[in-house]
């Protein structure tokens, strides 16, 4: 049986993988053996609980301290400091934003007391 965890993680790798190839979620769940008419389900009942929201922009203070090569990855330099945020509230809310610097956390938790 799938829990609601299940599910939201199931739909978070649809909306990261699969979700900007245009792959339909259906086919995104035959492909990953997960039965459609149940996660159909799961959405319809919670998809009105969900509130999305949008980071726009980004720090300006963030630069790079030399070119970065193509192998190099941000977390390999020990001078990049790099967040993830993820936040589920009793209502259903769940924000969940990668990649962000000090300042961009700061924006963020700005943007948040407004909702507040």
């Amino acid at each position: 049986m799938y829990s609601n965890s299940d599910f939201e993680r199931f739909f978070l790798r649809y909306k990261s993988e699969a979700f900007t190839t245009k792959e339909s979620i259906q086919a995104f769940c035959l492909r990953n053996k997960v039965p459609y008419n149940l996660f159909e389900k799961w959405y319809k009942d919670t998809r009105h609980k969900l509130i999305p929201i949008q980071v726009t922009g980004h720090p300006d203070s963030v630069q790079p301290s030399q070119p970065e090569s193509p192998d190099s990855h941000p977390a390999s330099n020990p001078e990049t400091v790099r967040i993830m945020v993820d936040i589920r509230m009793s209502n259903g809310v769940h924000i969940q934003q990668r990649n962000l610097s000090p300042d961009g956390l700061k924006h963020l938790v700005e943007k948040l007391e407004a909702l507040c």
